[in-house]
């Protein structure tokens, strides 16, 4: 346990990666809901509000991505801070490292006069900060959907995988859907808590966020859509050339297999002509599929 700030108005407490039972304690001390203990102990809880008479509970979710792929994609790209607060205390829960609470210190709590610091602004600035880390990946992913676009649209296709395509999608539909249950959570605490243009300021950027990772999502998805277009023209393509030479051979083949059958009495194996008579049919016959193909516009 760590008191990163307090003055007359408010006491921050921040607790890092604590056990159970040092959170229960705290709990007791504060009167935490029971239920809200069990969510800040869950790594992939998603970014809920809840407000009882003397205590609020909000748990935010900030960018930080794992260098492992779980079945649980907000636990890949994510980490969770539960933030309890009363009238005047607030209670920071985490079980990652955050940088969040020094840039709020930073930029916050040193450029403030000591007794103007206050709760609403300790909570404004947490989750600012949380909403500021889903940016630059947003832009990272962007940048990498428009270098797949020119691969796609460039005749590089060999150089595309289907897993880059996944794996983006993956990212960013996990941050559309961590910011989906972070705008929910902050329309909750606007509804509980007085309107400001403070938190009006937060729910825009959380929309903001939330766009632009939805944009990936669909943009990833379009690429997805052409990339399997592509591969399923150019498979086409490939059968479409082995049909035409199966089409021009086949009678050739029906041809030569009449004329390979071992029987005694076949008239034309002895005509004088019957060499050249046969070798001049097939050169018709494949000059009338030729023909018929470009009619047909196959070739």
């Amino acid at each position: 346990m760590e008191v990163l700030f307090q003055n007359q108005q408010v006491k921050w407490i921040n607790l890092y990666n604590p056990s159970p039972t040092e959170l229960e304690e705290i709990a007791f001390q504060y009167g935490f809901l029971k239920l809200t203990i069990e969510d800040s102990l869950e790594p992939g809880h998603l970014p809920k509000f809840e407000s009882s008479e003397n205590i609020s509970f909000l748990l935010v979710r900030f960018f930080h991505k794992e260098k492992r792929l779980l079945k649980n994609i907000v636990r890949e790209f994510s980490h969770k801070i539960s933030i309890y607060f009363g009238k005047d205390f607030i209670i920071t829960v985490h079980q990652k490292e955050a940088n969040i609470f020094n840039r709020v210190i930073e930029k916050y709590i040193n450029k403030t006069e000591i007794n103007k610091v206050t709760r609403k602004g300790i909570i404004y600035n947490i989750i600012n900060e949380t909403l500021k880390t889903f940016e630059t990946p947003a832009n990272r992913m962007d940048e990498e959907v428009n270098m797949l676009e020119e691969l796609i649209f460039s005749n590089d296709l060999d150089k595309l995988r289907l897993h880059t395509l996944y794996h983006l999608k993956r990212e960013a539909s996990a941050c559309r859907k961590i910011l989906d249950y972070t705008l929910d959570a902050l329309n909750e605490y606007t509804y509980t808590n007085n309107k400001t243009s403070t938190m009006q300021d937060l729910k825009e950027d959380c929309i903001k966020m939330l766009h632009l990772h939805t944009q990936i999502v669909d943009d990833v998805q379009n690429l997805l859509s052409i990339y399997l277009s592509l591969n399923s023209q150019k498979s086409n393509d490939i059968m479409k050339t082995l049909t035409i030479f199966s089409a021009f051979f086949l009678p050739l083949t029906f041809i030569v297999g009449i004329y390979g059958m071992n029987f005694n009495y076949m008239p034309e194996l002895a005509y004088k002509w019957g060499y050249p008579i046969c070798i001049l049919s097939m050169l018709i016959l494949v000059i009338f599929i030729y023909a018929w193909f470009k009619r047909k516009k196959y070739l």
